[in-house]
C-alpha cells in the first residue's frame, strides 16, 4: 500500500536556552561588525549611471534572502553592481569562486576529509583503547556545515547542498552510518549539485551512508545457492531476504513522488533489482580496497527477469538492473514534476505555485535533468520575484544560526554552543531520523517554545553567552552608541524591512525599569538580541 502522506518525527523543540532577568555581561555587540561592513560597501561600492531603484534593491534583497545564508550589505552592493544575472551565473560556477574562508575546513575539523574506514580506525582504535565519542565527530561536522553556510563565497552551493542532503536524506546517529555521513555529503551531494540529476541519484544509490540507512545492503535474493556466501560476504547480524526500504523511498521521496504512478508491484520489482547492492564491510580487519566502498555482490542478486514501470528488464542480468532502474526514474516525468515542486517550495513559497513548478519541470525535462540549468530557471523566472513570495518564509533553526553568524560577522571558535542552541531548537545537521530529512515549510518549525527559544538566542549571542561564538569587539565608544544607532544597527540586520515598530520595542525595553540602569554596553548588547530574537529576522 502507498503511503499519502509521513508522519515527521524530528526533534521538536524540548529545553529552552536559559533566559536571564538581566544580562550583565560586559561584551561586545556583535552587530557592529555588520555595521561596519555596511559601510565598508557604501565606501567600495562602484558609481552607477543611475541609481538603483526601490524595486532593484528588493530583488536584489529577495534573491540574496533565498539564494544565500544571509544578505549582508556589501552582497547587496555587490549584486546591485554588477546585476541579478551576472550574479548568480557567478554562484552557479562554484568552482570559479576563490573561498578562502573555508580553505581551512580540512585542516581544522579533520573528520570531515577522511575515507570512511579511516573514521571507523579513529573512533574504534584496533589496540582496543578509547578513541573519541561519535558525538565529538557529529560537532565536527556540524561545525564544518556551519562555518561553510556562514562564511563561504559559494553561498548559492551551500543553500542547494542543504536542499539536496535533506532530499537525499542519511541519519547519523543509525549505526554505521557515523562513519559514512561525511563522506556521503562530500561525495555523493556537494560534488552534484549543479550537475545532472541522474549522476546524484546513482552517486546516493551506490554510497553505502544510503546503503546502510535504507537496509538495502541486507537486500538478497535467497535460494538455495545463496545462504552460504551471504554470511562470507556480509557483516554479522544480516537477515537473509529482500527489503524494500530503498525501493519505496526512491520512488516516494527521491524521484516519482507518492502520486508518481508505481504500484506495490512496481516497489517490488525495483527493490529485486537493487539485491546484492552493498559495501565492504567496516572493521579492524576490512581490506582497505572495499572498506566502507560501493560493492556489488553478483551471487546475492536476483536475476529473474523483472517489470518496472511498464518496462521489461530482461533476465540473467546483474548490476545493470539497478543501473537501468535509476536512468528510467530520473527520467520520468513525474520525478522532474517532484523535484521541480519541492525547489519552488523550499526556495519561493510553502505553497507552491504550479505554473512555476510546470516551468521548472520542463527545464528539467529539457535539459535531461541538468541542475544548474533548473537553479538557473528557478533565480530568474518572474514569479519568483513576486511581492509576496519575499519574506513569508521562516527561517529554519539552522538558517537562523548561520545567518547571524554570516550577518554579524561573529567569530565561530568550536560548536559546542552551537550544538546546544540547534538541540534546543530541534535541528542538529545530520539528526533527522526520517528518511524525508528536516521540513522545509514555516508551519513546521513555529510554535511558541520555538519562538522564545529563538529570542533567548539572540539575547545570549549579543550578550556573548554562547560558548564558541565569539562577538567582534568594537571599540566602546561605537558599543555605547548602538542603541542610539538603531538605524544603523536595523538597516544592517534587516535590509528592505520596515522597522518602526521593531525600533520602538527596543527603545521602550532600553526604558524600561528592569533596564534602565544597566551600562551602555549592556543596553546595546540587548538591543542587537532583540533585532535578532525579532519575528523580522526570523523571516527571510
Amino acid at each position: 500500500m502507498k503511503r499519502a502522506h509521513r508522519t515527521h518525527r524530528f526533534a521538536r523543540p524540548g529545553a529552552l536556552i536559559p533566559r536571564r532577568c538581566a544580562r550583565v555581561a560586559l561584551v561586545a555587540v556583535v552587530s557592529l561588525g555588520a555595521l561596519a561592513g555596511a559601510r565598508a560597501a557604501t565606501a567600495q561600492a562602484p558609481s552607477h549611471s543611475r541609481s538603483p531603484s526601490p524595486e532593484d534593491s528588493a530583488q536584489a534583497i529577495h534573491l540574496l534572502n533565498r539564494a544565500t545564508f544571509g544578505a549582508r550589505p556589501a552582497d547587496i552592493a555587490a549584486v546591485l553592481s554588477e546585476g541579478r544575472i551576472a550574479w548568480l551565473e557567478r554562484q552557479l560556477q562554484p568552482d570559479r569562486i576563490q573561498d578562502t574562508a573555508v580553505t581551512a575546513i580540512e585542516r581544522r575539523y579533520p573528520y570531515t576529509s577522511v575515507t570512511p574506514q579511516e573514521l571507523y580506525r579513529v573512533l574504534e582504535p584496533a589496540d582496543g583503547s578509547k578513541g573519541p565519542s561519535p558525538q565529538t565527530v557529529l560537532i565536527q561536522l556540524a561545525s564544518a556545515r556551519l562555518v561553510r553556510s556562514a562564511a563561504s563565497e559559494r553561498q548559492l552551493e551551500q543553500m542547494m547542498t542543504d536542499f539536496w542532503f535533506n532530499h537525499f536524506n542519511v541519519f547519523f546517529q543509525k549505526g554505521a552510518d557515523r562513519y559514512l555521513v561525511a563522506d556521503y555529503e562530500r561525495s555523493a551531494i556537494r560534488p552534484h549539485v549543479f550537475g545532472r540529476f541522474e549522476d546524484m541519484l546513482r552517486a546516493t544509490a551506490r554510497h553505502p551512508a544510503m546503503l546502510f540507512y535504507l537496509d538495502n545492503w541486507r537486500s538478497v535474493h535467497v535460494d538455495s545457492g545463496a545462504r552460504r556466501p551471504l554470511a562470507q560476504a556480509q557483516p554479522k547480524r544480516m537477515a537473509a531476504g529482500l527489503n524494500e526500504n530503498y525501493a519505496r523511498e526512491l520512488m516516494e521521496l527521491h524521484t516519482l513522488g507518492v502520486d508518481g504512478g508505481y504500484t506495490q508491484r512496481d516497489v517490488v520489482d525495483v527493490a529485486r533489482a537493487f539485491t546484492g547492492w552493498s559495501f565492504g564491510p567496516l572493521n579492524a580487519k576490512a581490506r582497505s580496497d572495499d572498506a566502507g566502498e560501493f560493492v556489488f555482490r553478483a551471487q546475492l542478486h536476483d536475476r529473474g527477469a523483472k517489470e518496472v514501470l511498464g518496462k521489461e528488464l530482461a533476465s540473467g542480468r546483474g548490476m545493470e538492473d539497478g543501473d537501468d532502474v535509476l536512468r528510467l526514474l530520473a527520467a520520468h516525468p513525474a520525478t522532474a514534476h517532484h523535484i521541480a515542486t519541492k525547489l519552488v517550495e523550499y526556495f519561493v513559497s510553502d505553497t507552491p505555485d504550479p505554473a512555476l513548478a510546470d516551468r521548472l519541470a520542463a527545464v528539467f525535462t529539457k535539459t535531461g535533468g541538468d541542475l544548474r540549468l533548473v537553479t538557473r530557471a528557478l533565480f530568474t523566472d518572474s514569479a519568483f520575484y513576486r511581492a509576496e513570495h519575499r519574506r513569508n518564509k521562516v527561517k529554519t533553526p539552522f538558517h537562523l544560526v548561520a545567518s547571524t553568524l554570516r550577518m554579524t560577522d561573529a567569530q565561530f571558535v568550536d560548536g559546542r554552543g552551537a550544538m546546544q542552541v540547534l538541540r534546543a531548537m530541534g535541528h542538529v545537521p545530520y539528526m533527522s531520523s526520517d528518511p524525508t530529512g528536516y521540513p522545509a515549510t514555516s508551519e513546521d518549525w513555529v510554535n511558541s517554545g520555538a519562538m522564545l527559544a529563538r529570542m533567548n538566542y539572540g539575547i545570549d549571542l549579543a550578550s556573548g553567552k554562547i560558548a564558541g561564538i565569539r562577538p567582534r569587539s568594537p571599540e566602546s565608544r561605537e558599543a555605547a552608541s548602538a542603541t542610539a544607532n538603531l538605524d544603523g544597527l536595523t538597516r544592517a540586520l534587516l535590509p528592505g524591512v520596515n522597522t518602526d515598530a521593531l525600533k520602538r520595542a527596543v527603545i521602550a525595553d532600553a526604558s524600561s525599569s528592569a533596564n534602565v540602569a544597566l551600562a551602555p554596553r549592556q543596553r546595546a548588547a540587548r538591543a542587537v538580541g532583540l533585532v535578532i530574537g525579532s519575528p523580522e529576522f526570523q523571516r527571510h
